[in-house]
């Protein structure tokens, strides 16, 4: 199938639409006839043929099954009202209905004709003059009526369509009462006026009696034009509380169900009850949420990210207490979903929990772990795990019928929605066993819809794989709407156009006037072209825009009136609606700038809500911990971050804050670089004293063990092993060259001095040193694996990345078991092992000073650095000797750097 299920379905309804529409404008199927293929393009030819099957088999199907069309059935029982009504002698009154579809025509028709009949048209235009009403018309041609396209954006097309069929003209229909004081009839005739009557602007605009109509209707008309959405729904609501407040009535009146759902976001603030007539689509409203994450889950084998939406979601219940479940789904986040993804599915599940429980012990024997990274994942205690454990049983059990399927098989879609419907049902089942999912109106909603699909399953609707089912559910789904429960007693409300036409209210809001909401964007016909349409008497995309053109002329004559539209919509540019331009051009400069004046004020007061009185900068964070909450041990990787960023050591090792890794991360740098490490370190150990004839056997031996849990992953296996055997191919060939000369090797060698400091206190410097050599000559030489790219010379010089200085300081003093404090230091090198080309490359470090001073120079500064943090009047400084200007850290954002250092930039300098 081209494009999958989804576009499939989303074409049928629009098939369904076009059979609709041949109903309702009594257009037979033998009208295709009369087109003619070699005049449109081959994909409208195509289109033709493929509709020759619907033309066929559906009257057929339909006789089958016993069933008729909704549409013919709606006009059937029009048609029997209308023989009914013609029978009897009234009264009878239509009121409010333009007649635009025949059946309904008919029925106006035959009222009218009633000795005691009446219709009442809602707006008909009695300004307009002659000349320009007659060009709001079909055109006749041979036997059928043609469609006008221009004539079906005017408000007008229907009345005067209607008054045609009744034969009628427009000075033969009585006005029922004088217009209203307000009245804005005439001010909407002129901005409505059809296109090519609008030279008569000019001279109309300047007769007395147009001028000061005008003048009058547009009193009490406010216009806002907010700069983005969100100012455009709240300049609404401060709109509707001042008529609330004012004891008036007032509505929301727009298609842009965004916006509307805005609005109410916005009351709420004050706590004003508001009626939503409009509803949502089923698929937007909570248990359609639910319904569509448990769907993608499915599909997407529980990835971190779609899990998480599905557990986190309210209507989740398992069977269990919702406080405790919570717990349950942080503890399964924080041990399985943040970092690198697990394997797919619920055996993938269960593998990474196994993997986990084995890396926490080893994390607890201090042994090399993937939790090195991970801190706070290492707090899970043994009945944590368990649970987690219990929970993964559980979701197994209850996505059962959907992850069950072969992804690869096909299926009916009324099967999947079945299996889908229960594995909702056992998601959200509570304690006593009801499913949460299926209460409320937007549950019972899902639920019919549910059940409507597996009983027209029986004519088997559709085939498709699992993979497809979201976007199919998705698009089947969401043409149900979900009404919100009306509110007794309230006085503000929100409208679509249709419920719209029946209300009264003393302020009236049309929001979202832009183009493309409203009047909306023509819609496009896949099946039939524009000309094919207009061929065969349908009408044409541009019908909605007068249907549209006349809900607005019809709301504006309310009392008070509010027009609003958002500069810009989601970020880009928006259009204002053609009928603000055209009110406009009516109004005039000065009236319209009065309007917009009035929608100044009330957008003026939008902004004041959340504008603060006065913006006072923030100083930078100088956090003072007292003496005794200052650490007295670090590692010599931390004294780097002491270095540049202070406030580092602060969140880290006073307030004991660690970082959670992303949720989904991908591999990184680090993951590789640990399991290179780990790998050549236990080599270097195994083989300190001789390398082996096989040494790249046994170190790609370690590798493999340590790139073990990497290698589940195809981006580490395509790029990360293959980088690793040019490693071991160039290490073993460095190694054979670099033994000759050394007389011992010490590798992953932990080390430690002391600093005594005043008060009775002492700090504790760690390392664990990659690789220590003792030369022939009785010097010693310091190695450091690095994966990225190793500090400068001028880094290292300047104190910067002190790292290697520092091991060499305490291996002068003794720091290091079975080396005897006081030796010399010969070099300082970093071994860069990339897997790259050069696969690895050592860098002696070059200081303009001896090995020796360095270190010396380092302890130095070391010790003036620690003594000044032992001060308890010394603050712990956010990105004090930043690296990067752009790049941020694990504490930035609680530091709040993006605050204060646009204004103030760093305010100390720590470096030696």
């Amino acid at each position: 199938m081209v494009g999958g299920p989804a576009p499939a379905l989303a074409l049928a309804d629009d098939l369904a639409r076009l059979m609709d529409d041949m109903l309702t404008r009594k257009v037979a199927w033998t009208a295709l006839d009369r087109l003619v293929p070699e005049q449109y393009d081959r994909y409208w030819q195509l289109t033709l043929q493929f509709l020759s099957i619907p033309r066929e088999f559906w009257p057929t199907r339909l006789r089958e099954i016993g069933r008729m069309e909704a549409a013919e059935r709606r006009d059937l029982l029009i048609e029997a009202e209308t023989r009914r009504l013609a029978q009897t002698g009234g009264p009878v009154i239509a009121a409010g209905s333009t007649g635009s579809m025949p059946a309904t025509a008919a029925l106006l028709h035959a009222i009218a004709a009633l000795p005691q009949g009446a219709v009442i048209l809602p707006g008909l235009d009695r300004h307009l003059d002659d000349d320009a009403w007659a060009s709001i018309t079909r055109i006749e041609s041979g036997d059928r009526p043609q469609v006008n396209a221009a004539a079906q954006n005017h408000p007008q097309f229907a009345l005067h369509a209607l008054l045609d069929r009744l034969g009628l003209k427009r000075k033969d229909v009585r006005q029922l009462a004088e217009p209203a004081a307000h009245g804005r009839d005439l001010l909407l005739s002129e901005a409505m006026r059809p296109a090519e009557s609008t030279a008569l602007w000019q001279s109309r605009l300047a007769e007395p009696a147009i001028d000061k109509s005008i003048t009058d209707g547009m009193r009490n008309v406010a216009m806002v034009e907010a700069p983005n959405s969100e100012l455009e729904a709240l300049a609404i609501a401060v709109s509707l509380r001042e008529a609330h407040e004012t004891k008036k009535t007032a509505a929301l009146v727009t298609p842009d169900r965004a916006l509307a759902r805005r609005v109410l976001a916005q009351l709420a603030r004050w706590n004003l009850v508001c009626n939503d007539s409009g509803g949502d689509p089923l698929t937007e409203t909570p248990a359609g949420l639910f319904a569509r994450l448990v769907a993608n889950a499915a599909h997407e084998q529980l990835a971190p990210a779609a899990l998480l939406a599905l557990l986190k979601h309210p209507l989740l219940r398992l069977g269990r207490q919702r406080a405790s479940l919570l717990a349950c789904v942080a503890d399964l986040e924080l041990a399985l979903l943040r970092g690198t993804r697990p394997p797919p599915g619920i055996s993938g599940l269960r593998h990474s929990l196994t993997t986990f429980r084995v890396e926490l012990e080893k994390f607890r024997r201090h042994e090399f772990s993937s939790l090195h990274r991970s801190e706070p994942r290492t707090a899970l205690q043994d009945a944590q795990i368990d649970a987690v454990s219990a929970l993964i049983d559980d979701l197994a059990h209850a996505l059962a019928p959907l992850t069950q399927i072969d992804p690869a098989a096909t299926q009916d879609f009324s099967t999947l929605a079945a299996r889908h419907c229960e594995a909702i049902e056992r998601l959200t089942a509570d304690a006593d066993g009801i499913p949460a999912a299926f209460t409320g109106s937007d549950g019972q909603s899902l639920f019919e819809a549910f059940q409507e699909t597996q009983q027209s399953g029986a004519q088997g609707l559709l085939g498709l794989r699992l993979g497809d089912y979201p976007d199919a559910f998705e698009t089947a789904f969401s043409s149900r709407v979900v009404r919100r429960a009306e509110i007794a007693g309230a006085a503000l409300s929100i409208y679509g156009q249709l419920e719209a036409r029946l209300t009264w209210c003393d302020r009236v809001i049309l929001g979202g006037l832009t183009e493309g909401v409203w009047p909306p964007e023509p819609g496009s016909d896949p099946w039939l072209s524009r000309p094919m349409r207009q061929e065969i008497g349908l009408d044409l995309p541009e019908r909605r825009i007068g249907l549209s053109a006349h809900d607005f002329a019809q709301l504006m004559g309310m009392p008070e009136v509010v027009l609003t539209r958002a500069t810009k919509v989601g970020g880009a540019p928006a259009v204002a609606s053609r009928f603000l331009h055209r009110l406009e051009a009516v109004a005039g400069r000065e009236r319209w700038a009065t309007a917009r004046q009035a929608g100044a004020t009330l957008l003026a007061y939008a902004e004041a809500l959340d504008r603060p009185h006065g913006v006072q900068p923030i100083a930078q964070p100088a956090p003072k911990p007292p003496r005794a909450a200052r650490p007295t041990a670090l590692s010599v990787t931390e004294i780097e971050h002491w270095l540049r960023d202070p406030y580092t050591i602060y969140a880290k090792h006073i307030l004991k804050l660690a970082p959670l890794d992303p949720v989904d991360m991908p591999l990184s740098a680090a993951d590789r670089g640990s399991a290179i490490h780990a790998a050549v370190g236990d080599f270097t150990q195994a083989f300190a004293k001789e390398l082996p004839d096989d040494a790249r056997e046994k170190l790609l031996g370690f590798g493999r063990k340590h790139f073990a849990p990497l290698l589940e992953r195809p981006e580490a296996r395509a790029l990360w092993w293959p980088r690793f055997l040019r490693i071991a191919d160039w290490l073993v060939a460095w190694e054979r060259q670099r033994r000759d000369g050394i007389a011992a090797i010490h590798a992953e060698v932990g080390g430690r001095i002391e600093i005594p400091l005043d008060h009775g206190r002492s700090f504790r410097l760690t390392a664990r040193a990659d690789r220590i050599e003792r030369r022939a000559d009785g010097n010693y030489a310091l190695l450091d694996y690095k994966t990225g790219s190793p500090p400068t010379g001028r880094q290292v010089r300047i104190g910067l990345a002190p790292q290697l200085t520092l091991e060499a300081a305490m291996l002068r003093e003794g720091g290091f078991a079975d080396i005897p404090a006081g030796c010399a230091i010969a070099e300082l090198i970093y071994i860069r092992l990339s897997g790259n080309i050069p696969a690895g490359e050592p860098q002696t470090l070059d200081l303009k000073q001896s090995p020796d001073e360095a270190a010396s120079e380092a302890l130095q500064k070391l010790e003036a650095l620690v003594r000044r943090f032992e001060d308890e009047n010394q603050p712990y400084h956010a990105l004090v000797l930043p690296m990067w200007r752009t790049r941020y850290g694990d504490y930035d954002d609680l530091a709040r750097i993006k605050e204060w250092s646009a204004t103030q930039g760093t305010v100390e300098d720590l470096s030696p």
